[in-house]
């Protein structure tokens, strides 16, 4: 009975474990793009203020490859030029839950630990 309550808490601390992982990484690959995103705005920007200021004047070959491979570069940056999509989630990370008597091998087959092992401090 109490392995079987143990047992119980250790595949729910798991899954709470596993939610909190992907959401992380979730949030990670979001800041990335709102940042790519702010950044190839940004250089978008740029190369206007720059044709800008040239007006009529003829502009300099050097100027005019600058600021077409900027141009490039800012769409390459850009997360909204492609559909936007859930990243895959991350892989599960391996180890154990601090304070259970179970542990989770590299085949994904529940164990339990073994007398005298010290709790792993991994987190996922």
């Amino acid at each position: 009975m109490r392995e079987a309550e143990q047992r119980r808490r250790w595949y729910a601390a798991v899954s709470l474990a596993r939610e909190q992982q992907v959401e992380q990484h979730r949030a990670r690959v979001l800041t990335g793009q709102t940042r790519a995103c702010q950044q190839a705005a940004e250089i978008r920007a740029f190369c206007q203020d720059a044709r800008a200021r040239a007006g009529d004047t003829p502009v300099a070959t050097d100027q005019t490859d600058w600021l077409e491979w900027a141009e490039a570069y800012a769409e390459q940056l850009d997360p909204l030029q492609t559909p936007l999509r859930t990243p895959p989630d991350p892989p599960a990370a391996r180890g154990s839950l601090p304070h259970t008597a179970w542990t989770i091998s590299a085949v994904v087959t529940w164990r339990p630990r073994r007398e005298g092992s010290a709790a792993s401090t991994t987190r996922c």
